[in-house]
């Protein structure tokens, strides 16, 4: 019988668990919690935080976008400020005008950041606005991760950490924030990452083997030189520049991911209707982009590059350098050779065009004049007619005529 009291209070005490899990829950200042809005009120939101007692938040907490998207169900996240009136007030930051030095005290022994307003720099970071008798400051080192002009900060409202009080200093710091929402940030990212998709990034850095682009969470990918663009030697776009990336390999393992991207191929592959574009025999209008010591490569319709070797630059003389006749930026007018869409090869051809105006026929030739030059299109012309031949004389005439009717009477009698 005793067995079975005891058995049977034990499962009353785990039933009584698994109702009502959070009931006696204890918080302390500085706490984190996640609490389920109930209520929208005109001044703050009401919150169940799993205890009998209630949780409110200032709607300050809040952006205007954000409050928007707010409804009732909806779980948001907090510390522990203080205990007021029988509920639990939370608070996703300390705003400047609630803070004193008592605060201030237990925001750095919580971790709950404070906000304040950044009003000028000294010799060794920037003074921020805080109300009362505190003084905050910030060391350079610990406003941002990037080295910025100092200017760039003053005037703007941040959240900081507080790192220590000293009397009424209060020392804060901006990057230990920024480590945090980053390392949320890149965990994020590392879940979601994968090759084929399309990223917007912003440039960083450049080197002379690519460029490095920011993903976020801190993660750089590598755009190398060769996918930056589908014609050699084009320029990288700026760094501060916002671009939009393939990714092409993702490796997670280790403490530093290796990611590769690629710029070119986040567009249209101008490969794949090659065929369609640059017909074999062609003429088109080109550029020449760069010189090599065997020919030059020429920038077509469609933004692909083709080879104009040297021995097809020009078939009526010698050349040893493709610069005797050519250089960057020159348009000039090429046959198609050949187009390999699998190898990504096109093959150019100034000679080509020089034997076509040769095999014309030199009497044909005499008829046509060729218009244009440089910069324009050539083409044929005929030319205007030479004038017709004055007729002959009357005597001359006459005795042609003679000549004729005693050949036709010789015929007849024989």
């Amino acid at each position: 019988m005793a067995d079975s009291d005891t058995k049977d209070a034990g499962e009353f005490e785990q039933l009584l668990a698994q109702t009502m899990p959070k009931s006696f829950q204890r918080y302390s200042p500085g706490d984190m919690v996640q609490a389920r809005i109930v209520e929208l009120g005109k001044n703050a939101l009401l919150l169940d935080v799993g205890q009998r007692a209630e949780g409110t938040m200032d709607l300050q907490d809040f952006t205007p976008e954000e409050l928007q998207a707010l409804s009732l169900g909806d779980l948001v996240e907090g510390r522990v400020v203080r205990f007021s009136g029988g509920q639990v007030v939370l608070s996703r930051a300390l705003k400047a005008r609630n803070l004193d030095l008592d605060a201030m005290t237990e925001a750095s022994k919580s971790g709950l950041p404070v906000e304040g307003k950044v009003s000028a720099t000294n010799k060794g970071g920037y003074t921020v606005d805080l109300p009362g008798q505190a003084r905050g400051f910030v060391p350079f080192s610990q406003m941002d991760f990037a080295r910025l002009p100092p200017e760039t900060f003053v005037g703007q409202t941040f959240r900081f950490r507080v790192l220590e009080v000293r009397g009424r200093d209060v020392i804060l710091s901006r990057t230990s924030l920024l480590k945090e929402e980053q390392a949320a940030d890149r965990e994020r990212l590392l879940e979601e990452i994968a090759e084929d998709q399309l990223r917007t990034v912003t440039v960083v850095k450049h080197e002379t083997f690519g460029v490095f682009v920011n993903l976020g969470g801190g993660i750089n990918a590598l755009v190398p030189q060769s996918e930056i663009s589908w014609t050699r030697g084009e320029a990288p776009p700026p760094v501060g520049a916002q671009i939009t990336v393939k990714i092409m390999r993702v490796e997670k393992g280790g403490e530093r991911p290796r990611i590769s991207a690629s710029l070119r191929q986040a567009g249209d592959n101008p490969w794949s209707d090659v065929s369609d574009r640059l017909m074999v025999g062609s003429t088109v209008r080109g550029r020449v982009t760069r010189l090599t010591t065997y020919g030059a490569f020429v920038e077509v319709p469609g933004g692909l590059e083709g080879l104009l070797h040297i021995s097809e630059i020009t078939g009526k003389k010698h050349i040893r350098s493709a610069s005797e006749l050519l250089k960057p930026g020159q348009e000039i007018d090429v046959s198609v050779l050949t187009v390999d869409p699998v190898a990504r090869r096109v093959s150019l051809s100034l000679k080509a065009l020089e034997a076509k105006e040769e095999e014309v026929d030199p009497e044909v030739k005499s008829r046509f004049v060729v218009e244009g030059g440089e910069g324009r299109e050539r083409r044929w012309t005929q030319a205007a007619p030479a004038a017709a031949p004055s007729a002959p004389a009357g005597p001359t005439a006459m005795a042609e005529a003679l000549r004729r009717a005693q050949e036709r009477k010789a015929r007849k009698d024989g």
